[in-house]
């Protein structure tokens, strides 16, 4: 293969680097799509996702492979090796991906993927707009975004999707299974990171701009940062005269500490009004700087699905980023055998039915009063987990989501036409 270079004058252009395929390889290329028990290439990014992607492929009866890849930064020249030598040999009907892994800032890879026709699949479980920017050059008949929230459909097809696919989150049943517990560890408990450090970092990273980082605190201070406002842009929560001058990065960095500071916010309130409840926190050591007797983080892939399990009531408070969207506890957490109180996210209300397969509050007084009722109630939230436990066995599942998928592509990329 050589490389065609075209204009970069623009992030709207499609010109760019380019693969060009001679005669012999378009001949390897062109092999039916779709004719048999899915064939599934996953550009492992070391993300959580990807072993529970390769059980499910195998539990439907797919064939998969794996090629070493990367969220941020390039490819190594040995990556690109095996990720061109799986293609030719594997011959698969789509690649998976996660947050645009393997998507290069010139959108080489995408460019080859489209004249390969092979469709591309990224399954996007952080907002868009951090990831993509505004750029559209990655666009093309082959490029597919699956995302977990509903509200960034717009901002897709903003920037030229032409395949846009709802994917909800799921559980993978071979991590997290089994019965509610006979005996409990701890009364209430949540776990995960503090974002203290991370709020710190977003706020360091925007000291340059003093006018944005006022401009955010009043936001705070207003409640203008909300999940309805932030599905919006951020130009919906900042005077979009102020975000004006600011570059792409900047931009960037603008959403980050919004993301981390309100989920920062969220969690250390939740956190603060339990306390007397004693709670259980587990995550981050920055915990122990607003509460003394938090405890260290819990290995999702071994210990996370008995820890669920072993608690009376587990806590669930939803980043800001999702508008609609129900996070990755409101399936594990249940499909181990525990119980969950949830905030009231609408999809969770579309998922499941509230109130008899999940328990959900709409504010933090709510919250309280709940932990209370359900703590008095063990043989409730037992019936609830079962009745959970079958909802998530029956839709939610890893499985699942990849079928659906294959449904999606099969319609649109059948034997490599997108007609």
């Amino acid at each position: 293969m050589t490389i065609r270079r075209g204009s970069m004058a623009s992030v709207d252009s499609r010109e760019g680097p380019r693969l060009e395929i001679t005669a012999g390889m378009r001949k390897i290329l062109d092999y039916p799509r779709f004719r048999g028990p899915a064939r599934m290439l996953i550009l492992d990014a070391n993300y959580f996702f990807e072993p529970s992607w390769r059980r499910a492929a195998e539990s439907l009866g797919w064939q998969t492979a794996s090629v070493p890849s990367a969220m941020t930064g390039g490819l190594t020249r040995e990556d690109v090796r095996l990720l061109f030598t799986a293609i030719g040999e594997f011959k698969p009907d789509f690649i998976l991906a996660s947050n645009f892994a393997g998507m290069d800032a010139e959108a080489m890879f995408a460019r080859f993927f489209e004249d390969a026709r092979i469709p591309y699949v990224s399954w996007f479980t952080d907002t868009p707009r951090m990831i993509l920017y505004d750029r559209k050059l990655h666009c093309s008949p082959y490029m597919v975004a699956a995302t977990w929230e509903r509200a960034y459909i717009p901002h897709f097809k903003q920037l030229g999707f032409q395949h846009i696919h709802f994917m909800p989150l799921a559980t993978d049943p071979a991590l997290f299974h089994g019965k509610p517990s006979a005996h409990y560890g701890r009364n209430l408990a949540f776990v995960g990171t503090s974002m203290i450090v991370e709020a710190e970092e977003a706020w360091e990273k925007l000291e340059h701009l003093p006018e944005i980082t006022a401009a955010i605190q009043d936001a705070f201070a207003q409640g203008r940062v909300t999940r309805e406002r932030f599905a919006g842009g951020i130009g919906a929560v900042i005077d979009p005269a102020l975000l004006a001058p600011c570059t792409t990065s900047e931009r960037r960095h603008i959403e980050l500490c919004l993301i981390y500071e309100a989920t920062r916010r969220q969690r250390a309130e939740m956190v603060r009004r339990l306390s007397p409840m004693k709670i259980e926190v587990r995550g981050d050591a920055a915990w122990q700087r607003i509460y003394p007797a938090a405890g260290g983080s819990v290995a999702y892939h071994s210990g996370l699905a008995e820890y669920y399990r072993t608690t009376a009531v587990n806590l669930n408070i939803t980043s800001l980023q999702m508008k609609t969207a129900a996070n990755q506890r409101v399936f594990d957490c249940p499909a181990a055998g525990g119980f969950l109180l949830t905030d009231a996210q609408s999809d969770i209300a579309e998922f499941f039915d509230p109130e008899n397969e999940m328990a959900v509050y709409a504010s933090l007084e709510e919250l309280e009063d709940k932990c209370m009722y359900y703590l008095r109630h063990p043989a409730e939230r037992d019936a609830m987990i079962e009745r959970a436990q079958c909802r998530i066995a029956a839709h939610h599942t890893h499985a699942h989501r990849l079928k659906e998928l294959e449904v999606f592509l099969k319609d649109r990329f059948r034997t490599g036409r997108t007609e």
